[in-house]
């Protein structure tokens, strides 16, 4: 009794994260898409399962589609994705039915719920990925149809909705809050995790948290073929986490990374989407105190709005003065990259984009937005454009400016609009 106690919150996570995914977790018989374990031989009697049976069995107008195992601890993540498998073989030989994904769910709530996922291809259980990254949560229709229709053991992840990025950004806040992470440092320790994770595997064992955490950082940016060598030291420099305020924070980084991971978030950061831009707008104005970094969020669509405006063209080089964590650039790269054709106008492109900000916290948080975009990278400066060192003055045909001098129509390839910086 106290496992299946300890497992139902297991099951409760996987009905929420279900309907964020846009389940409808409602039994079949009520026009809904998920039948529980108890119900799976009454729903389906040739199903061909003895008396153990998977959590749910997940269908789709009304056939089922996929399988959800839950365990009770985030270690036994393994444990659930091979019994989930081993449901699906079971069901599988009976002939009647054809389930090709396998879901595996485990942990608490101190330590976080992981999920991992499996497609049958053939004969063979692959690991479903999208753009090259395993996916990390839940499934959702489309993401299984479209698995299913590529039949390789990958499939197309939907970009994080706006309700999911909030609530991401909400329960992250509480942690660094209870881990006593000052305001200022916040953004910082979300920035480091994130780059971790798209780098590799973190090793979340007790008292190996942070250093492999700063480990894999260190990596990504030393990889990089396009930072200067004096930006990757500042970089490395910035995005650091040591001493007595990030210690508290180690036995809540596998809780993070969980919780980064339910947004699957490898994958999406090799799309065309801002994640990084998207999560932080969500972070800094729903789970955080602006005033602390005093960053205002230009939102997304008028950085795209006020890049139309200019009319970035493939010969233009742009500078944004102020670049806050990078959202303009974002827009007017991805403007520019739409355009391009050939290797010679990429690579033009990113040797097109430079940016400033003083505050070395917001500057690499800029910096990763443009790494994890593509490139830009290089050009963004931990300074101001005002110094003389600089010498900006003629270099460039498109500007983004600070709400200090404000146009409401651009002229002269010069925007100036609320800023996040």
């Amino acid at each position: 009794m106290g496992k299946k106690r300890a497992e139902s919150r297991t099951r409760y996570f996987i009905r929420i994260q279900s309907e964020k995914r846009l389940w409808n977790v409602s039994h079949i018989s009520k026009g809904g898409d998920f039948v529980e374990e108890q119900e799976i031989i009454n729903s389906f009697p040739d199903i061909g399962l003895g008396l153990d049976k998977p959590d749910f069995l997940a269908c789709f107008k009304g056939e089922p589609i996929m399988v959800i195992e839950a365990k009770n601890e985030a270690k036994k993540i393994d444990e659930a994705i091979n019994q989930a498998i081993g449901y699906c073989n079971s069901i599988n030989k009976t002939k009647k039915y054809c389930i090709r994904i396998a879901v595996g769910v485990a942990g608490e709530e101190d330590n976080g719920f992981f999920v991992k996922v499996r497609y049958l291809q053939g004969s063979t259980w692959k690991e479903l990925k999208s753009n090259g990254y395993e996916i990390s949560t839940i499934p959702s229709k489309k993401e299984i149809e479209l698995a299913i229709l590529a039949d390789d053991g990958t499939t197309n992840v939907s970009v994080p909705s706006n309700s999911e990025f909030i609530d991401a950004a909400i329960e992250l806040s509480k942690i660094l809050r209870c881990a006593k992470i000052e305001a200022p440092l916040r953004p910082k320790v979300i920035g480091a995790i994130t780059l971790a994770i798209y780098q590799g595997e973190v090793d979340t064992t007790t008292g190996r948290e942070l250093d492999s955490l700063n480990s894999l950082v260190k990596e990504a940016i030393e990889e990089s073929i396009d930072l200067r060598s004096d930006t990757k030291v500042r970089l490395q420099e910035s995005l650091h986490l040591t001493g007595a305020d990030f210690d508290r924070l180690s036995s809540k980084i596998q809780r993070i990374i969980s919780i980064l991971k339910r947004l699957n978030i490898r994958s999406v950061l090799q799309s065309d989407t801002d994640f990084l831009g998207l999560f932080y707008e969500a972070f800094l104005r729903y789970g955080y105190d602006n005033n602390a970094l005093g960053i205002v969020f230009t939102p997304r669509h008028i950085t795209k709005f006020c890049v139309s405006l200019i009319g970035a063209r493939l010969s233009d080089r742009v500078i944004d003065i102020a670049s806050g964590t990078g959202g303009f650039l974002v827009a007017a790269f991805d403007e520019m990259m739409s355009k391009a054709k050939g290797s010679k106008a990429i690579s033009k492109i990113k040797q097109s984009l430079y940016g400033f900000d003083t505050n070395p916290t917001v500057w690499a948080l800029a910096t990763l937005n443009m790494f994890f975009r593509g490139d830009g990278k290089s050009h963004i400066e931990n300074g101001s454009c005002f110094d003389n060192r600089n010498n900006i003055e003629g270099k460039f045909t498109r500007a983004f400016l600070p709400d200090f001098i404000t146009f409401s129509l651009p002229r002269d390839g010069i925007v100036g609009n609320q800023r996040d910086s």
